[in-house]
């Protein structure tokens, strides 16, 4: 079974009103709605995972991140299709508002939601689990 690190990013921004929300991937193949995740990098061995989460929010979303917090939150998924098991990682990472934004990678459409609704939407676990970690660090900015 092969096996790779990912890390898994709950991205936010206050928007042009001045309120917190999150970014969430609508995926259209596969009807599922998952926070931006992404790979440690193959060709610089030595990339660690802060530095993996600015590259990816970099290519991903075409922003520099403002901010960027290791939850300490790490769990393993079986990738069934595909023969992987994955280390994700979990981080929060502030960007700047952005009129328009679009995920680069795929066909998939960004979708911004609170805080408070995210463990209603995302389809993962695994992502459920980190909300719990941002909420107990009690994240607080005006309007969450």
């Amino acid at each position: 079974m092969q096996k790779v690190t990912k890390v898994l990013m709950f991205v936010w921004r206050k928007n042009r009103k001045g309120k917190v929300e999150f970014l969430v991937l609508k995926r259209s193949e596969q009807k599922d709605c998952v926070v931006l995740t992404g790979h440690v990098s193959d060709t610089f061995p030595d990339e660690s995972l802060i530095e993996a989460v600015g590259r990816e929010i970099k290519e991903e979303l075409n922003v520099e991140p403002l901010n960027i917090s290791d939850l300490g939150f790490a769990s393993e998924v079986k990738i069934k299709n595909d023969n992987v098991l994955s280390r994700e990682h979990a981080f929060l990472v502030e960007i700047p508002w952005k009129e328009e934004m679009r995920f680069l990678e795929y066909e998939a459409k960004i979708i911004w939601r609170p805080f408070k609704k995210l463990g209603q939407i995302l389809t993962y676990k695994h992502q459920r689990k980190a909300i719990k970690i941002i909420k107990d660090l009690e994240f607080q900015t005006p309007n969450s």
